[in-house]
């Protein structure tokens, strides 16, 4: 009998930002604090570019200022016409070196970062949620195979649930056995989900729990264990046994299987990845979401990168290629259902996800950032009264609705992206901020000093005289 064990291999999305986050910093564990270092780490490489924004800024002020009477000349001039007005000052801003591309170049990187992570952080949740998903059914598989049964065999759909003694750990089934049979209400609680009486049905045993006690009255009460159970059916294939025999082994294979269920827990709980507050950083951090989705969740995300695709050969992972029958019950809700049983029957795990506090902080920080980039942009005279305050305003408030739709339909890891983005932008316009304005006072201390102490205009004398 060949066991699952680590036969298995999920093939990791290529692209740059995945190829960042899941190789390059992966001497980090949490995903949550990889992609915040990650973050950081870009933050600080563009910060010339956001040091040359304010510089701009800080210049186009001066422009601004050195222009006001000829402004409010122009104004005066053409004030009844908005439009000639505005393309009479762009004219006199351009020729004085006024700068309106500052201000956009890091906006546009800003949103190319953003598209780019939002797609790439999509398909590193679409992948994650798939290799926690492989991890569990190939511990839950291979639980079962350990237990003397053949799991291959129940995906080809035959009825030969022969038993082999190669590498049964009798030892904990014995155990687990034990535990299960103190008593009946005990064994009803393992066979009575929905996803085991399916099982029954499909068998067609009637009385599954009656069936089923024929191992407490037959081996344990006689002092015999597993290993004597499977010594006396190993190599009988069902078509060789009465029908009551018949229906016991069936029964048995099956009780296997709520075993092989419990299992997946612990793969879950070594695989999950919680960041701070959030049980499942792939899942958004919303109070009506799970840390483990359901089937149509998992389905419909699953689906839009291949990952369920019938024909094994286009799936773009490396999952049972050797053995498609694993894989077509890899992709069933059946079994889904099954493999993931015992996590959504855990209160402890599955549970709500998150709180929207990554929402609210998305949302708060986006509408500080935009207060703070508005007043500088227009004391630096980029946007004016009048012109295109409009649009500024109604940017103000649809910047953070729209980011608060990405955090609330995009997983934990992009929430958490954007929120360690936003505190880096404050973070980084605060000190550039703070190194422009020493910069600007050491300029009009010269200024002023060039004034005071330069040679006198020889009309000044002319004016006295």
């Amino acid at each position: 009998m060949a066991f699952l064990m680590s036969a298995v291999d999920v093939t990791a999305p290529s692209g740059l930002w995945e190829w960042l986050i899941i190789d390059v910093f992966g001497f980090i564990g949490n995903y949550g604090w990889r992609i915040v270092v990650l973050v950081v780490f870009l933050k600080l490489l563009l910060s010339p570019l956001d040091f040359y924004q304010k510089y701009k800024m800080r210049k186009n002020q001066r422009i601004t200022e050195s222009l006001k009477p000829q402004m409010d000349k122009l104004a005066k001039q053409y004030g009844e016409d908005k439009q000639a007005l505005q393309q009479k000052q762009m004219e006199l801003q351009k020729k004085a070196g006024f700068s309106y591309m500052s201000a956009c170049i890091p906006m546009i990187v800003t949103l190319v970062l953003f598209i780019t992570f939002y797609t790439a952080l999509r398909s590193v949740s679409a992948y994650m949620e798939f290799k926690q998903y492989v991890d569990m059914h190939g511990s839950y598989v291979t639980a079962y195979d350990e237990s003397g049964f053949d799991y291959t065999v129940r995906t080809n759909g035959g009825m030969d649930y022969s038993l082999s003694a190669d590498g049964v750990d009798f030892a904990d089934i014995d155990s687990w056995l034990s535990s299960v049979y103190q008593s009946e209400e005990k064994l009803s609680d393992k066979i009575d989900s929905s996803e085991i009486k399916s099982q029954f049905d499909y068998v067609t045993v009637i009385d599954p729990a009656s069936t089923l006690m024929r191992y407490k009255t037959e081996y344990i009460d006689q002092n015999k264990s597993y290993s004597d159970f499977v010594a006396d059916y190993a190599g009988k294939t069902i078509s060789e046994l009465s029908e009551a025999d018949g229906d016991f082994i069936l029964s048995m294979s099956i009780l296997m299987q709520a075993r092989a269920q419990e299992t997946t827990v612990a793969s879950f709980e070594q695989n999950r990845t919680q960041f701070m507050w959030i049980k499942s950083l792939w899942v958004a951090d919303v109070p009506w979401a799970k840390s483990l989705p359901e089937w149509g969740t998992f389905e419909q995300s699953m689906s839009n990168y291949g990952y369920l695709d019938s024909d094994i050969n286009a799936n773009p992972s490396e999952i049972y290629r050797d053995n498609e029958n694993l894989y077509n019950d890899l992709i069933k809700e059946s079994t889904y259902n099954m493999v993931t049983a015992s996590v959504r029957s855990n209160d402890k795990l599955y549970k709500t996800n998150g709180y929207l506090i990554m929402v609210v902080l998305v949302v708060g920080l986006s509408l500080l950032s935009q207060f703070i980039s508005q007043r500088q942009q227009k004391k630096s005279g980029q946007i004016t009264e009048g012109q295109n305050m409009g649009m500024m305003k109604a940017m103000l408030w649809m910047m953070p609705i729209m980011l608060a739709f990405f955090a609330l339909t995009s997983s934990s890891a992009f929430t958490v992206y954007m929120v360690a983005n936003s505190l880096m932008t404050l973070a980084i316009n605060f000190v550039t901020s703070f190194i422009v304005n020493l910069t600007d006072g050491t300029y009009k201390k010269k200024e002023v000093q060039v004034i005071k102490h330069g040679r006198a205009d020889p009309n000044d004398r002319f004016n006295k005289k």
